[in-house]
């Protein structure tokens, strides 16, 4: 977890991931993507959405107002999670 992270995606979606197979979800479908890829929490942390350890955590922290933030726009394959 790091929130020196200066990364600013092009594309930046709010999520919800509600239960632990949302995030395993969440890694598997990033894993294919490519680009960088975070999840920010409103409270300024961020982590790599590539990470099942950091995605985890973030979880476990109960982190609120996440955002996807990514450098292609990967809207289709995250759309389960977006909040819109």
């Amino acid at each position: 977890m790091n929130t020196n992270i200066k990364f600013f995606g092009n594309f930046r979606y709010r999520i919800e991931l509600d239960t632990y197979d949302d995030v395993k979800n969440l890694v598997a479908t990033a894993t294919k993507c490519d680009g960088r890829l975070l999840v920010k929490s409103g409270n300024g942390f961020s982590v790599n959405a590539k990470s099942l350890l950091g995605m985890i955590l973030a979880k476990n922290l109960n982190w609120d107002d996440l955002v996807l933030e990514m450098e292609h726009d990967y809207y289709n394959n995250f759309k389960k999670f977006i909040v819109e």
